[in-house]
């Protein structure tokens, strides 16, 4: 039963009290509020750029290295550049393929294939724990090979 003096249409107490005011707040909110910015826009110059590059390909000249062009009509003034052309640059990188020098390598020779593929060592940090059960690495050892490192993300959460 509620009592008589207590007004019931009036805020619980834990309300009337002022919120205290962090100085972060301001700062924070304007990172948040340029992350998601940066992230509209990122999105927003991709799809112009795809749009653009398919426009170069589709009428685009090419020069002899195959990069393809447009010349633009007038020249464009954007802060302190001024554009006069479009390039569709063209890029070419040199990669092995595994599989094939590993089919070719294994038909010529043993010894060939080994130079190609050295066999390469690597840590088993599961066998340390097992050599540290078996008693043939000590507890201190341990503690000089596992080192903790410590690292922070900044990350603004959401509900």
């Amino acid at each position: 039963m509620p009592e008589d003096n207590v007004d019931s249409t009036a805020p619980p107490e834990s309300e009337l009290r002022p919120t205290p005011f962090d100085p972060v707040i301001p700062t924070f909110r304007e990172w948040a509020m340029l992350k998601a910015q940066q992230t509209d826009l990122t999105t927003r110059m991709n799809r112009l750029r795809d749009k653009v590059a398919a426009a170069v390909q589709a009428r685009g000249y090419a020069d002899h290295k195959g990069s393809q062009y447009i010349d633009l009509p007038f020249p464009i003034p954007v802060g302190d550049s001024e554009y006069i052309r479009i390039k569709r640059e063209r890029r070419v990188s040199v990669t092995a393929d595994e599989e094939a020098a590993e089919r070719i390598l294994k038909a010529k020779s043993p010894e060939l294939y080994r130079r190609a593929f050295p066999p390469v060592p690597t840590l088993d940090a599961d066998e340390l724990y097992v050599l540290l059960q078996e008693g043939a690495l000590t507890e201190e050892e341990m503690d000089q090979i596992m080192v903790q490192k410590e690292t922070f993300a900044f990350r603004g959460l959401t509900t």
